[in-house]
């Protein structure tokens, strides 16, 4: 099988990988990345993860990665990683349940520190982040958890959407949803990008927090107002994203807190211990 990829892959001049969050076969998430690859005018091949499919265990906050050593957990990380890097282009769906992306999302997100081993070879990749949702305005936090996965690994978001679909296929059932996937084509591979109205100015991420007469964005942690107009004005930049250079000044902050912890051990050790038996663990 492995042979047959690589002779397809060989065949064509782009891979587009398309990352698909939801368990359900042929519903609306892998529907619509197959949609966008039929549609795209550029000669490629399509390979497919089913998200929910991967094993991704907790991360131990060992550090070791941060330290250049093997993540100590066997999983499908590396593997997940390993397909990011070969593909030109990523496609990356996510259902809504209870106002969130699928969790899967999330487990890989804990597991982040894994994404500096590879950021060299992502940064700068063109992907399309699209959630779906099935009642009007119930979009929750979802949004920012496919954000922030595309931003910490460098990716060049072109649009992140939430389209309103929950029967299986329902999301190309509509002109609309067919001439979405349409202009998502389009410009995947091209200059272009959809910017969304309202959010963050610096990085798109539409949820804030509030600070008197500013947002700060949960993402980039950037702050902008917002004049009598609508018009968004920028304030400052949050200094979280950016050049494949800053985002790896993130991975020096980690190893300064090494070598903190190191540094206070027996100050912690003294503080923390006197709670080492305080309560009991509930049991099964």
């Amino acid at each position: 099988m492995e042979e047959n990829n690589s002779t397809l892959e060989a065949q064509h001049s782009k891979l587009v990988l398309g990352l698909v969050g939801s368990p359900r076969k042929l519903g609306n998430c892998e529907v619509i990345t197959k949609e966008i690859s039929n549609l795209l005018t550029v000669e490629h091949a399509l390979k497919l993860i089913r998200m929910p499919s991967l094993n991704i265990l907790p991360c131990n906050a060992c550090y070791g990665c941060v330290m250049d050593k093997l993540c100590p957990n066997e999983d499908d990380m590396v593997f997940l990683l390993s397909q990011i890097v070969k593909a030109d282009a990523i496609i990356m769906t996510s259902p809504i349940y209870y106002l969130g992306a699928h969790s899967i999302f999330k487990r890989i997100l804990d597991r982040g520190f894994l994404f500096f081993t590879v950021l060299d070879k992502t940064y700068g990749k063109p992907c399309i982040l699209i959630n779906t949702y099935g009642i009007e305005g119930r979009i929750g936090a979802a949004p920012q958890a496919l954000l922030t996965f595309a931003s910490f690994l460098g990716l060049d978001v072109k649009a992140s959407l939430n389209i309103k679909a929950a029967l299986p296929g329902e999301i190309l059932m509509s002109e609309e949803g067919r001439q979405k996937a349409k202009e998502l084509a389009g410009i995947l591979f091209s200059d272009k990008r959809i910017k969304n109205d309202g959010g963050c100015p610096f990085c798109g991420c539409e949820i804030v927090r509030m600070e008197q007469s500013k947002f700060i964005c949960t993402l980039c942690h950037s702050t902008f107002a917002v004049d009598n107009t609508g018009k968004t004005i920028k304030i400052k930049d949050g200094g979280v994203l950016g050049t494949m250079e800053h985002l790896f000044k993130h991975k020096e902050w980690l190893r300064s807190m090494k070598d903190r912890f190191i540094r206070n051990k027996k100050e912690i050790i003294k503080t923390i211990a006197c709670y080492k038996d305080t309560g009991e663990w509930a049991k099964q």
